[in-house]
């Protein structure tokens, strides 16, 4: 008997860490835990899904590098949105540029095989 497994597509992916990413952000400034920054706000949105579009692009394999390089850029805006007053935004720009050039030289030297 052969089970027929569904994959789960990127945007159904997506769209529910969106859900629970809004859902953890709502909880967590409506009881009083965190003081409310709406500087913070992206972090909350683009944290959870640049992490789960890094972790697609490893996993499902298809189009690795558009999904790895896009889940470099939202992570990194997220990151800069959650660590602007600790951390200079030019350095997470800088890693951010050496991460998309060094998934540009992969992605390269993958398609020469």
């Amino acid at each position: 008997m052969e089970s027929s497994r569904k994959t789960l597509s990127y945007g159904v992916g997506a769209l529910a860490v969106l859900v629970a990413s809004l859902g953890c952000a709502a909880v967590v400034y409506g009881l009083p835990l965190l003081a409310f920054n709406l500087l913070n706000l992206p972090a909350w949105i683009l944290g959870p899904v640049g992490a789960y579009t890094l972790a697609y692009a490893v996993i499902a394999g298809k189009d690795a590098t558009y999904y790895l390089v896009w889940g470099s850029i939202t992570f990194a805006i997220a990151l800069i949105s959650a660590l602007y007053t600790l951390l200079n935004p030019f350095v997470i720009v800088g890693v951010l540029a050496v991460i998309i050039a060094i998934i540009g030289i992969l992605a390269y030297q993958r398609s020469k095989k």
